[in-house]
């Protein structure tokens, strides 16, 4: 790439021969005003082409661009090739090309394309770089994160449990087992937990007699640990408060707006995003308690879950 002065020789910038009679220039619309590429007539006819701007390139390449379309594309986090064509995010980070989503494995977590820079978890778990690197893997990183989340909701949404309600970090193949006693146990369970997919569920709050805990996975990063931790301690206080609450959409909407406040406490606005975004219960339901909130108080999404009991 360079300019073409006005000179009796002019040669071919890709082959480098003579140019015999009139060369055929080019430009790319990120040049600089004045700079061309001049090429000859058999460049031109037999070159390969720059796929993104039709540049003729001096030799096939990996990518099939030229060197200003390849610098000025994204390049996919996880085969590091710029992305031509649609690109894909997962929680917000990207991009992602779509060969990578067809042919990569996801992560278990966030669902983007695994690179070699992965971790196996003890169930078999696969995580990628981003979400392993906050990811809460200790019963006192998780129990203090709990502490904090208890006071959250307790400055933000004014309640709190009045029986002791432990947490406990668990594989998904404990988590299975904890969802199986609660299906197999002589109480129904709340609204929302007779569908639950053992395979999808991140965390539940069980009860089994007097005994009540909070069951969440290990190894989520930590604004997702918050998100699932404050769901399920929502949960525990419908629990005491309106057990017979069935209306599912209630049920998980509250849950999910106690969730909301939770990681918008900490500033996790396009997790926020995307908890609204939801099309089934969880984000019908949110969006009716942030409704009834925006007209009528936080106390009063409170309340419906007692009237509504």
């Amino acid at each position: 790439m360079c300019a073409i002065a006005n000179r009796q020789a002019v040669f071919c910038q890709l082959c480098g021969r003579r140019i015999v009679g009139k060369g055929r220039y080019f430009r790319h619309k990120a040049w600089p005003e004045g700079v061309t590429l001049c090429i000859c007539a058999t460049c031109e006819r037999e070159k390969p082409r720059c796929q993104q701007c039709g540049l003729p390139l001096a030799a096939s390449s990996a990518s099939g661009l030229c060197e200003t379309c390849r610098a000025s594309l994204p390049v996919c986090l996880a085969c590091g090739r710029p992305v031509t064509g649609k690109s894909l995010e997962f929680d917000g980070v990207g991009p992602y090309c779509l060969e990578c989503y067809r042919t990569r494995p996801p992560c278990d977590i966030c669902g983007a394309p695994l690179t070699d820079d992965r971790w196996q978890l003890s169930d078999d778990r696969m995580t990628c770089r981003l979400c392993h690197a906050s990811a809460v893997f200790t019963p006192d990183v998780a129990g203090a994160l709990y502490e904090q989340m208890k006071e959250v909701v307790f400055k933000q949404l004014g309640f709190e449990l009045n029986i002791p309600t432990g947490l406990a970090l668990v594989d998904r193949n404990q988590l299975k087992e904890v969802i199986r006693l609660q299906a197999d146990g002589t109480q129904e369970p709340p609204a929302g937990h007779q569908d639950l997919d053992p395979e999808r569920t991140l965390g539940i709050y069980a009860r089994r007699g007097m005994r009540r805990g909070i069951y969440v996975q290990t190894g989520l990063p930590r604004m997702l640990f918050l998100q699932v931790a404050a769901h399920e301690y929502a949960h525990a206080w419908q629990g005491e408060n309106c057990p017979i609450l069935h209306d599912k959409l209630v049920h998980e909407g509250f849950a999910e707006w106690v969730a909301y406040h939770m990681i918008g406490y900490y500033g996790y606005r396009n997790s926020q995003e995307r908890m609204l975004a939801r099309q089934d219960s969880y984000g019908q339901g949110l969006k009716w308690a942030l409704d009834l909130e925006q007209s009528r108080g936080a106390q009063t999404v409170v309340d419906a879950c007692r009237v509504m009991d």
